[in-house]
């Protein structure tokens, strides 16, 4: 068993949230996906940002809004929300007592025609 705690794992502050780095976990996987869990302080907002990665949120605690591109939407614990590579998108926690949580799955995606991908 491999076993992280919150205590024993270093936090960073990038584009806006306080992240948690969660995959790759040195010397244990090295998976094809990254994975971080972010938090976004009362009444604060994510950096506007886009990347070369897909992303998937998976929404924890808390409750705010998801804009991507010109789409907005509320989120709150339990929403699951995907973001396209290449596209601007910004979360915003609504609350002024209650930090907002994700999971971050981020990978990028096969090549067209490299083996994995999906020629359907």
């Amino acid at each position: 068993m491999y076993v992280r705690t919150e205590t024993g794992d270093r936090q960073i502050r990038k584009n806006g949230c306080d992240i948690r780095q969660l995959y790759p976990w040195e010397g244990v996987v090295v998976p094809p996906w990254n994975s971080t869990l972010c938090s976004i302080r009362p009444l604060e907002s994510s950096t506007e940002h886009r990347h070369a990665t897909d992303e998937t949120f998976i929404f924890t605690s808390g409750s705010g809004t998801v804009r991507i591109g010109a789409e907005s939407r509320p989120v709150e614990p339990g929403d699951v929300i995907y973001v396209p590579n290449g596209n601007d998108h910004v979360v915003t926690n609504g609350s002024d007592t209650e930090a907002l949580t994700f999971v971050s799955i981020y990978w990028l995606q096969p090549e067209p025609g490299s083996e994995g991908a999906d020629h359907g």
